[in-house]
């Protein structure tokens, strides 16, 4: 019971600014179904039901869409949650929460150029990283960028380094982001480092990780 009162106390903090907001994350899929997890409370709805401020848009194997009072749509994967809030900003949402994967790793969605990507939290990594195989799927010009050298696991191999404009993490819009491009085909997922994270207030409750973006 203290639990689950702190945990209101956090999110309450969290969403002061919005008009109403709910913590929406998806657990699992069935067919036309999923389980979220809404506000602490398991809750199993199908494509077209709506559930406080978000409505289930479609459900897939691995991800769900749902979309808010405001229009904004949202692809979750398993263990991905976000708030949805009824309060219009122009730069997307100020907070994400996130679930961790069955493996205890948390993800995201990283989006830059209109394309999307996987991407793990990874608070060792200095730089928000990814192979050139991935930069090139995300139409970034990395090789425009200061040329370096990496350590990586094979060994020490070219890698370059460059700002990006604009991105979004989850629901969640930043500007000019330093990003290390490896030079590699590997299909290792993004790692989301502290040149990224260190535009969040990161916070624990429980086994959720709530980020929520500085105001500067």
């Amino acid at each position: 019971m203290l639990a689950k009162t702190l945990k209101t106390c956090l999110l309450a903090l969290l969403i002061s600014s919005a008009a109403h907001a709910d913590e929406i994350t998806l657990l699992a899929t069935m067919g036309s179904k999923a389980i979220f997890q809404v506000n602490g409370q398991k809750k199993t709805l199908q494509i077209g039901q709506t559930v406080g401020s978000a409505k289930i848009i479609s459900i897939a194997a691995d991800s769900a869409v749902i979309e808010n009072s405001n229009g904004r749509q949202r692809r979750l994967g398993l263990g991905e949650g976000y708030i949805a809030s009824t309060q219009t900003q122009s730069d997307g949402d100020s907070s994400l929460v996130l679930s961790p994967s069955y493996g205890g790793h948390y993800l995201a969605d990283i989006s830059i150029n209109g394309q999307t990507q996987r991407g793990v939290i990874d608070t060792g990594a200095t730089h928000l990283s990814m192979s050139s195989k991935a930069a090139d799927q995300l139409n970034i010009k990395y090789r425009n960028g200061k040329p370096m050298r990496s350590q990586t696991a094979n060994g020490v191999i070219n890698s370059w380094l460059v700002q990006i404009p604009q991105l979004r993490i989850g629901t969640v819009t930043l500007y000019n982001i330093d990003l290390s491009v490896r030079d590699s085909s590997d299909t290792g997922p993004v790692l989301i480092g502290m040149s990224t994270l260190n535009r969040f207030q990161m916070k624990r409750e429980q086994d959720l990780m709530i980020l929520s973006k500085k105001a500067y």
